[in-house]
This record gives C-alpha cells, sequence and structure tokens, in this order.
C-alpha cells in the first residue's frame, strides 16, 4: 500500500516535470542537439588540459602548479572556465554585428563581448605568469 502510493506520487512528479521541460525553452533548444553539446564539452576539456593533468598528476594543495612541465586539475578548470569565458565573449561580439540584432543592443552586446575576451585573456596570462 505504501509502496503503490510512493509510486502514483513519483508518477505524478514524473509526467509534471516532462510536461514543464517539454515547455521549456532551453529543452527545446538542446532537444535535438546533445550531440554538438557534448562534442563542443570535450573540446572545451580537452584544450583546457586535462590530459596533462590526468597523465603527470600533482599536488592537489596546488591551484595553480608552479612548474611548466605538470598541471594540476584545478588549473585545468580555471582554463576551462578562461576558454568559456572567452567563447561567449566572441559570440557576443558576432551577436553585435547581425542584421537581426536590435539597434540599442549592438553597443551592449559588443562592449561586454569585448569585456568577456579581456577577462579571459587576463586570465590566461595569470596563469602563464604563475607558471
Amino acid at each position: 500500500m505504501i509502496r503503490e502510493w510512493f509510486n502514483s506520487k513519483v508518477d505524478g512528479l514524473w509526467s509534471r516535470l516532462t510536461k514543464s521541460a517539454d515547455k521549456s525553452i532551453l529543452v527545446s533548444e538542446v532537444g535535438g542537439r546533445w550531440l554538438e553539446i557534448l562534442y563542443m564539452i570535450g573540446i572545451v576539456v580537452l584544450t583546457s588540459g586535462l590530459v596533462s593533468a590526468i597523465i603527470e598528476p600533482v599536488n592537489i594543495g596546488y591551484v595553480i602548479f608552479p612548474s611548466s612541465g605538470a598541471q594540476s586539475p584545478t588549473e585545468t578548470g580555471v582554463d576551462a572556465l578562461a576558454l568559456v569565458i572567452g567563447a561567449m565573449g566572441v559570440y557576443l561580439s558576432y551577436l553585435s554585428g547581425r542584421q537581426t540584432t536590435k539597434s540599442r543592443l549592438v553597443n551592449f552586446y559588443l562592449t561586454f563581448g569585448l569585456l568577456m575576451i579581456a577577462i579571459a585573456v587576463y586570465i590566461g596570462v595569470y596563469v602563464l605568469s604563475s607558471k
């Protein structure tokens, strides 16, 4: 009896979640593009140096390992963050030049995109100088 009640509650919750997920903009955009998203995540993870962090493990106590020959897992995360911030900045700068963009948002997109690119470059130079 308790099991049937629990299953009915879980089934009801699951049906409500799937109905709301079907209406969600994010789910509708991602729905058929899961392979592209997985591919982009793979590119970011591999570009940030996950293989180097796995092959040559170092002390986790370092956020940025001071040697140029090795990389800590947290440094991989910092590199991935800088890469994603830079890519978002490039995309926002791209959006500023599209003809379909509202004219009042063009300056905002361009300024915010260039600011994000500058932040990503600063993070990259900081990591490089710390090594």
